[in-house]
């Protein structure tokens, strides 16, 4: 370990200390961050190895069982002049044998076929967690893009209101400025820093969200912000709500219960068990071989297999019913959001086109006037207050329409180039 001298140490500790956090920043994309939360998640990964379960159980189910051994002793006298006695009755032998079950491959195939549909289901489930997963990615990352955008408005109009403060705080020393003055725009500007301060705040908390989702250490936002005044082209697509992934996944489900009455309607078709063995027995007698077969025998159909299969249909036939729900309940939601995507951002134009240029012209018309001597210091920070919040509203506005941007372009995974 390289030891340095006490007082380059201190001054490397002091250098830390007040080294800005930005130099530690990571800067990130849009889309890096999307990919980062992807291989970040472990939900994901582990979705990953379900799949891999499944596919390996499915190619195992296609295989006849193991075979068995088969040993031991037969027909040993329990009484009588040959008690235990292994080598005296004729009927005793030593017995070995090989046993092998025979599962009809119909069997078999619709087994793996219910697994590979379970396959199928996991994987969707996948991309909806994937969906999920870029959905909240997105927002994290546009939340802290639009509040570090609000956080430099806000503290360029704080720097102004407090350079003008200190300018009115000379007038109060030369007799020119009444100290109420003073106190009434300190607290007005103790207003704004408060705003500034909850601008901080959500900045602060979108960053956080976006290292958790993404494992990015203190993320900074690199590239410009994606259009979200425009209707993403996925919204309107004609099969948006077919390959919504939770629709994908509720037709897998539908999928798996059709399988499962599939495999369950040839329950009834009989396993056959084939066993051959050889048994040797005393020097005086001779040696034996054998064949054995078993036969299931599935005398009760109706009330066994047949109840069975009849529950398993009555699965499917619910699932497509749900399936159908779903259907319906995701075009009611698409519907929605769109409605309310068109409405946040007229709500977001009008405040950025008309309220916040009025704002700023009147902060210009009060500052004239101001110099003019034709109004005070606390008619200019109140301006500048109501252009603060109007900042803010527009802020919150930008929020509300990239929150349903990214709500509606993320409806179904996409892939990152």
């Amino acid at each position: 370990m390289l030891n340095l001298p006490r007082h380059l140490r201190v001054t490397w500790h002091w250098l830390l200390a007040f080294m800005p956090v930005s130099a530690f920043a990571t800067p990130v994309s849009l889309p890096q961050a999307l990919v980062a939360a992807q291989g970040y998640s472990a939900e994901l990964s582990a979705s990953r190895h379900q799949i891999n379960a499944l596919e390996n159980r499915a190619e195992s189910a296609m295989q006849l069982p193991d075979p068995k051994l088969k040993f031991g002793i037969e027909n040993l006298p329990v009484g009588g002049s040959n008690d235990q006695r292994f080598t005296r009755e004729g009927m005793t032998m030593e017995r070995i044998g090989i046993m092998q079950d025979y599962v009809s491959s119909s069997k078999r195939e619709r087994k793996a076929g219910t697994l590979r549909a379970e396959s199928r289901q996991v994987a969707a489930n996948g991309q909806s967690i994937r969906a999920q997963l870029q959905r909240d990615a997105a927002q994290a990352w546009m939340e802290l893009a639009i509040g570090n955008e609000t956080v430099k408005q806000l503290q360029a109009l704080v720097d102004e209101s407090q350079r003008q403060i200190g300018v009115q705080r000379g007038g109060v020393s030369s007799g020119s400025a009444l100290p109420a003055s003073v106190l009434d725009a300190r607290l007005t500007l103790i207003s704004m820093q408060d705003k500034l301060t909850e601008a901080g705040r959500d900045v602060q908390l979108a960053r956080t969200r976006l290292s958790q989702l993404t494992g990015i250490d203190n993320p900074e936002i690199l590239g410009a912000i994606p259009p979200v005044s425009e209707l993403p082209a996925e919204a309107t697509q004609a099969d948006s709500i077919s390959q919504h992934p939770e629709v994908l996944q509720a037709r897998r489900e539908a999928e798996v219960a059709q399988a499962k009455s599939s495999e369950s309607a040839i329950a009834a078709l009989p396993d056959i068990g084939v066993e051959v063995y050889y048994a040797r027995r005393a020097d005086n007698y001779d040696d034996l071989a054998g064949v054995m077969v078993t036969v299931d025998l599935p005398l009760f159909t109706a009330s066994r297999q047949d109840k069975d299969h009849a529950a398993d249909q009555s699965m499917a036939m619910e699932s497509n019913d749900r399936l159908a729900q779903l259907v319906r309940t995701h075009q009611a939601q698409l519907t929605t959001l769109l409605a309310q995507y068109q409405a946040a951002s007229t709500l977001w134009q009008r405040q950025k086109n008309d309220v916040v240029p009025l704002q700023q012209q009147r902060v210009s018309v009060i500052q004239a006037q101001y110099r003019a001597g034709k109004s005070n210091l606390n008619d200019v920070l109140e301006a500048r207050r109501s252009l603060l919040d109007s900042q803010i509203a527009v802020r919150n506005a930008e929020l509300d329409v990239a929150r349903y941007w990214v709500a509606l372009r993320y409806l179904a995974p996409q892939e990152n180039n």
